[in-house]
């Protein structure tokens, strides 16, 4: 549907310029052979030209208007994804530093740590002053992106749902911290920030591509015991 909305819009834009364009070649058509005096035919021509030239050339600046636009969005979309993956990792580090994992992250101990359920993530948990405000940062840098995605309409509607969600669980676990401290409630709070964060990984293959990237030359060890279950 949005892509019929566009050509409807371009092939609306495009008929003044089509019409000038047909009523210059009409114009230099008459003009060679029905102008009575030389001088008339020679600003007949004149005319006409104009009337080809100028929506050529208005056609040539949108076009190259549109090239950069879309050379501009590619730029941004990259760096906004590298921005989100780098979020991505500090709050998978941090979730790892609360339930005292130390072992290296790789993508199968992610996967593995992703899918723990709320007792085991409880009997984990330890969340200190510094951890929450680390946490804190996290969600502001995420806001930030989701901000400034909708102005430039960078991520597609799923990943928005998911990133939002997970701001918001980010956010209701940071109030669980400072006013009630109750582990049972935060650990089902951090299973549903991971379960978000698979979600994440599932809706982009690209995004997920990128993202183990970032997991290589990402300082993931935290304090605690060794294993992974």
């Amino acid at each position: 549907m949005d892509m019929k909305i566009h050509i409807r819009t371009i092939l609306l834009k495009s008929i003044p310029y089509l019409m000038s364009i047909a009523g210059g070649v009409i114009l230099y058509t008459g003009a060679i052979d029905n102008a009575p005096t030389e001088n008339l035919r020679d600003l007949i021509i004149n005319v006409s030209a104009s009337l080809l030239s100028i929506p050529l050339v208005f056609l040539l600046y949108d076009y190259t208007n549109s090239r950069v636009a879309r050379q501009m969005k590619k730029s941004m979309a990259n760096s906004m994804s590298d921005r989100l993956n780098l979020v991505m990792v500090n709050i998978i580090v941090l979730l790892r530093e609360m339930m005292n994992v130390r072992s290296k992250l790789t993508a199968s101990g992610l996967n593995r740590m992703l899918v723990w359920r709320v007792p085991e993530i409880s009997a984990r948990l330890r969340i200190t002053p510094s951890m929450l405000d680390r946490l804190h940062r996290c969600h502001n840098d995420l806001d930030n992106l989701l901000f400034h995605d909708s102005q430039h309409n960078i991520f597609t509607s799923e990943q928005t749902q998911i990133l939002s969600s997970l701001a918001r669980d980010m956010t209701h676990l940071i109030n669980e911290n400072k006013f009630h401290r109750n582990s049972r409630v935060s650990a089902r709070y951090i299973a549903s920030l991971m379960e978000h964060i698979l979600d994440w990984l599932d809706s982009d293959s690209v995004s997920a591509l990128n993202f183990q990237q970032h997991l290589t030359s990402a300082d993931t060890t935290g304090r605690g015991d060794k294993t992974e279950k």
